[in-house]
């Protein structure tokens, strides 16, 4: 029990971080794509949330909330609004995968080691992931006065979240079984 915790709870700090290092990446090499604070047509860290959750379940989910608590605060001022956006950031993603996984079609696919991942569960869950996180972000932002400034920028969110998040698990279903074979 006390080792799958400290696991679990390695899992979590490793997401949180890789967040933390996209989000600074992110900021570096694609600052010129930010449309308005939280917006960006290119936002790197986008592309962990379908594969945390993939890889790592519900403490994948625990290092998004975690890592976007630690980086939201540098774009808008904490409040209910960035809150509510910050803990959407993991559930979100889980929420997809829980529904995909209830599925027939999918669940066989959607294992951990993602080497059974097709192109078409690929695209449905990068897609389902962006739209459910980015409707998500976009709808807390209209709602809040204090972030006017970002709201109506739904299909930026969207596109720049399902490209990434496309690409990543493509790259990492075909990299997947040279990875485990090794891991084994």
């Amino acid at each position: 029990m006390l080792d799958r915790l400290l696991v679990n709870t390695g899992y979590v700090l490793f997401v949180a971080a890789a967040w933390t290092a996209l989000f600074h990446l992110n900021d570096f090499f694609f600052n010129g794509a930010e449309v308005a604070p939280l917006v960006s047509l290119i936002f790197l860290p986008a592309v962990l949330r379908p594969v945390a959750v993939l890889l790592f379940g519900v403490p994948g989910a625990i290092g998004l909330v975690l890592g976007a608590a630690m980086t939201i605060p540098k774009i808008a001022a904490l409040n209910f609004a960035t809150t509510l956006i910050v803990v959407s950031n993991g559930v979100v993603a889980w929420g997809v995968l829980t529904v995909m996984r209830q599925s027939t079609v999918y669940r066989a696919e959607l294992a951990a080691d993602m080497a059974s991942l097709t192109l078409r569960t690929i695209v449905v869950f990068s897609t389902l992931t962006a739209l459910a996180s980015s409707t998500t972000t976009s709808l807390l932002i209209t709602l809040s006065p204090d972030l006017s400034s970002s709201a109506g920028f739904l299909l930026s969110m969207f596109a720049g979240d399902a490209i990434g998040a496309g690409l990543m698990l493509y790259l990492l279903s075909i990299f997947s079984p040279m990875v485990s074979k090794h891991l084994k």
